[in-house]
């Protein structure tokens, strides 16, 4: 393969990326199905000779032109087998010299439409790998390209079958389907013993009650009592219909050809080259549909594959360092159908293979199962499927699988790896499941890691949740002392598994989850504390904030913001810190399913200064750490937040200004009846009518002309609202601001009227200077400064919401508008005045240059805020704006702004300072650019050598959004940056700017080392 290694070198691969199919390997694990089937002498298999791998997951599928000559239909066939995992999205035809690449995908397309344009024009061939790995052209996670989505179509059709139409029990029905799944699987592995070959090629297997009964003795002798356990008299119930659904599942293909067509039917599948993840993923993706509400209350997310295989990685990295990670114990304490159980038992085999020099044999892999891997669950029907899936694990990573009789698991899993916790009772109520006090490990059986994706639901009203607080009370006694018990935000279930983590893992051990991203952001109901005394008590060594990825293909199906947690059990010390990485959104990777991971990006938050700023982690994620910076020197100034001045009583009658709050709220279905008043929903509107009510375009100007509003008409709404609300003269605010402008949308009207919800309204009646104090806080309110601040610090805003809430307009930093001298007020009626006239952008930057000088902002400070908010507002324009390329323009200014920082320091010891750029390439996913350090007087010699394709091959590698390479062989810098446009503004220069001088001061000045 050597010829076949050259060439994919000269077109950019990543040698240490390829995994060869030649000899075995531990790190072939994950391939096992391939490598089985080209063992087993799979005629169509042997032309496949390897997986390049891109940040340690599949990119490419490798065939040798050689062998595979003209044969479309064979490579169609190849093709079609990858897709079966699931997790490839492209087939590689390497000949010497040259790389075809098609797509890999369940279709019936010609291979003309599945070969990929690159998109490399000659002299770019170097970046073919750069470009299939950071842009994936023609890659899909369509619904016929995913095996995971065809799988749970023909679960959910097969379970709804039993389920619905043959009324069979939803356990029988998951035990019925397992074991066929499990026939099929034994039966396409070429597995079974006759006659039960013969029967499964006629297509007979499971058709019929003795034909079931037969096989399914067989399955319970051959492995043991409680595989998939069915009730009495289930087979002998069961009706034709459901003998079908049976019969289709085991099935096969006639001599294991497959369509693989649009049909999805279960005879073009091959359980050969399907790997168990994916039935462990549908099986869970079938849970949250089948049953939605009991998934809400139980608060069970599926997890992704990829997601469940990054966890693993990360997890598994400290144990590696520390020795155990071949004798680790590995808990999943939220099961579900056992993708992390799954993971960790296949990279369990792979730790052993290490550790021992050679492949785990049957018993080895036995003693691995039942003596490292526990899972706990509160569902039985998922256990059942956890169990089938570490089962058929099991086979798979078997190198020998034959004769069959020799994979008896001569215990049962149930009791011993997979616990039912806290089931149902008599009357059909939940318990606490794994949060039940009474579910502990023995001290001998604590675990090196506790990993998992726990429920994520809030507010599920489970009775007992006393006992929860009461337990996750006493464990943070014993680990922070003290008498304080750490709050549980709306009683959260996710946070609860962390602190019982604390229990299950051995002192010292890993904790690993995948939580709702609220514990990182949210700053009401008390959630600051709890994430103050949740990382005090735990050692979190990193964070993945994926809020940004949520509605996109790297979780699909959810809508929450979520996180990945990685933790040391122990309580840090004052050198402990966490890396916090935030993905950002790339739809060309997102959409194939995957994100990138830049650790040299990461930012590092000690446990201090989390509790000194709570906010930090959201400032981080929407702003960096200049941002961080700016934002404490704002709050630093003599300012207080519009809540505080709002609320304060005045020294002339003490008395409030007047209330402010949300509008009122529509009838809705939760909008109780009130006895004596007629019996209906809500409440009476009367007092309300008349008035006329803030619309939808109310706001378009900054002054509210209450003769084109429409009247109050409602008859009843929600719920009480005070009067006061709604008494003039009011600043009126909306939630949502509008993407286009870029600030918030305010108002004034010096009348009553009448809003609802979607807006909020402060009053000023009392005040002795109403409407020149509600002017003065409108422009405050409405610029961008504002708008700034509420993006990098609001609990809600740019997290899980694109509106803001009331709590985070309150923040907004104002002066105090009784302290301030005539001339401030007057300039600020100066330019309210202008905004009625024009309402014009002109108007309106002068607005924010006033605020920036309130504010204390100087010209740095207001392209950071200008920057910030152009490519982190969470709006569809801003995300586009982000990740286009930069303009010619944007990047001379940016290499302005970086060569006008660093110049200083070089002048200082007579050094030149100058910054060229390469010329950019088209085919390239980064841009790069030269810092160049001469003596006065020397020219610039600018290199063009082989550096650039050294720091492409380097930044496709780490997965990068820069890379910064000092040049041995001449006095500069290389830098190169993912050529998006959020990396190239004037903010990032300076920001590069400050990592040169702090990293590089020597060249600088031109010190020789």
């Amino acid at each position: 393969m050597m010829a076949a290694a050259d060439t994919l070198a000269r077109l950019g691969a990543d040698l240490d990326g390829l995994r060869l199919f030649d000899h075995d390997s531990p790190d072939l694990l994950p391939y096992a199905t391939l490598t089985a089937a080209r063992k087993a002498g799979g005629a169509d298999l042997d032309a496949v000779f390897g997986v390049y791998e891109w940040q340690d997951v599949p990119l490419m599928l490798l065939v040798d032109g050689g062998r595979i000559a003209d044969d479309g239909e064979r490579l169609q066939r190849i093709r079609r087998l990858g897709a079966l995992r699931g997790d490839i999205p492209y087939l590689g035809v390497v000949s010497p010299g040259h790389l075809e690449v098609y797509r890999i995908a369940l279709d019936e397309d010609a291979l003309k439409d599945v070969a990929v344009d690159v998109g490399v024009t000659p002299g770019d061939e170097a970046l073919t790998f750069a470009r299939l790995g950071n842009f994936r052209p023609g890659a899909t996670t369509t619904r016929g390209g995913w095996i995971a989505q065809v799988v749970l179509d023909l679960l959910d059709a097969a379970l709804n079958t039993l389920t619905v139409r043959c009324k069979t029990p939803a356990e029988d029905a998951i035990s019925l389907v397992g074991r066929a799944l499990f026939v099929r699987f034994l039966g396409d592995r070429e597995l079974l013993p006759d006659p039960f070959r013969g029967q499964a090629a006629a297509g007979i297997l499971l058709d019929g009650v003795a034909q079931a009964q037969t096989v399914f003795d067989w399955l319970d002798t051959t492995f043991n009592g409680d595989f998939l356990p069915l009730a009495s008299g289930t087979l002998e119930g069961l009706s034709e219909e459901g003998y079908k659904v049976l019969g289709d599942i085991a099935r096969r293909a006639p001599g294991g050809q497959l369509s693989l067509g649009w049909r999805e039917k279960w005879d073009d599948l091959h359980f050969a080259h399907i790997p168990v993840g994916v039935l462990s993923q549908a099986y869970e993706r079938y849970l949250s549909k089948h049953d939605p509400a009991a998934q809400r209350a139980q608060g069970g997310y599926y997890t992704p594959r990829s997601i469940a295989e990054l966890m693993v990685r990360g997890a598994f990295a400290p144990l590696v360092e520390q020795g155990c990670a071949a004798t680790a114990r590995v808990l999943d304490p939220a099961c579900g159908a056992g993708i992390f159980l799954l993971t960790t038992f296949r990279r369990l085999v792979m730790e052993h293979w290490r550790k021992d020099g050679e492949r785990p044999d049957t018993e080895t892999l036995r003693r691995i199962l039942y003596e490292q891997v526990i899972g706990f669950d509160i569902d039985e029907s998922a256990l059942r499927f956890a169990a089938l899936g570490l089962y058929l694990i099991s086979v798979e990573l078997d190198l020998d699988p034959e004769p069959v009789e020799k994979l008896k698991f001569r215990r049962e899993l149930r009791g011993t790896v997979l616990h039912l916790v806290a089931p149902k009772d008599a009357a059909g109520n939940r318990g606490l499941g794994s949060l039940d006090p009474a579910v502990r490990l023995d001290p001998d059986r604590a675990c090196d890691l506790v990993i998992g994706n726990p429920p994520w639901s809030r507010g599920t009203g489970i009775p007992e949740w006393y006992k929860v607080s009461e337990l996750v009370g006493d464990i943070a006694r014993r680990r922070l002392g003290g008498e304080n018990r750490p709050p549980l935000p709306n009683k959260g279930l996710d946070l609860p598994f962390v602190w019982r983590a604390l229990e299950w893992a051995k002192p010292g051990g890993q904790i690993a989850f995948a939580l709702h991203a609220r514990l990182l952001f949210q700053q009401g109901d008390g959630m600051p504390r709890a994430r103050q005394a949740l990382f005090a008590a735990l050692d979190v060594t990193g964070v993945v904030n994926g809020a940004e990825l949520r509605q996109t293909k790297v979780w699909p199906d959810i809508l929450a913001p979520f996180c990945l947690v990685f933790a040391r059990n122990r309580v840090p010390d004052s050198t402990s810190a966490f890396r916090f990485v935030t993905p950002r959104l790339e739809r060309t990777l997102n959409d194939a399913g995957t994100m990138r991971i830049d650790v040299g990006a990461a930012d590092v938050v000690t446990a201090d200064q989390l509790a000194r700023r709570p906010d930090i982690l959201k400032i981080l994620f929407r702003g960096g750490d200049q941002n961080v910076r700016l934002v404490e020197r704002v709050r630093s100034g003599k300012l207080m937040t519009l809540a505080t001045y709002w609320r304060r009583e005045f020294e002339s009658g003490k008395q409030p200004i007047t209330r402010a709050g949300n509008g009122y709220q529509k009838l809705r279905k939760s909008s109780r009846v009130r006895k004596g008043d007629d019996e209906q929903p809500g409440v009476s509107a009367a007092y309300l009518q008349g008035l006329p009510e803030i619309a939808a375009r109310s706001l378009d100007r900054v002054l509210i002309d209450v003769d084109k509003l429409p009247q109050f008409s409602l008859l009843r709404i929600h719920d009480p609202r005070s009067p006061s609300l709604f008494e003039g003269p009011l600043l009126v605010v909306h939630e949502s601001p509008p993407a286009a402008q870029s600030r918030i949308r305010v108002g004034i009207v010096a009348h009553d009227v009448v809003y609802n919800q979607s807006y909020y309204g402060y009053g000023a009646k009392s005040h002795p200077d109403a409407l020149r104090l509600l002017r003065f806080m409108a422009l405050i309110v409405g610029s961008k400064p504002a708008l700034w601040l509420a993006l990098l610090t609001s609990g809600k805003f740019g997290f899980e919401r694109d509106t803001i809430e009331k709590s985070t307009i309150d923040q907004i930093l104002v002066p105090d508008y009784d302290a301030i001298d005539e001339a401030e007020r007057a300039r600020a009626d100066e330019l309210f005045t202008r905004l009625v006239k024009a309402n014009d952008t002109a108007g309106w930057a002068e607005v924010d240059a006033w605020v920036s000088h309130l504010y204390g902002l100087h010209r740095e400070d207001i392209r950071l805020v200008d920057d910030t908010l152009r490519f982190n507002l969470p709006f569809a324009l801003n995300r586009r704006a982000a990740q286009k390329r930069p303009t010619d323009q944007e990047v001379r200014t940016f290499g302005d702004v970086l060569q006008s920082e660093l110049r200083p320091w070089g002048e200082r010891k007579g050094q030149i300072i100058r910054v060229s750029f390469v010329p950019a390439r088209s085919a390239s996913p980064w841009r790069a650019l030269q810092v160049h350090v001469t003596p006065v007087g020397q020219a610039l010699e600018q290199r063009q050598d082989g550096n650039l394709a050294a720091l492409v091959h380097a930044a496709d590698r780490l997965a990068a959004t820069q890379l910064i390479y000092r040049d041995p062989a001449a006095e500069c810098l290389w830098v190169e940056r993912l050529d998006q446009a959020r990396y190239w503004s004037e903010a990032q220069a300076r920001s590069l700017a400050r990592q040169v001088m702090w990293e590089h001061v020597d060249l600088l000045t031109g010190r020789r080392n």
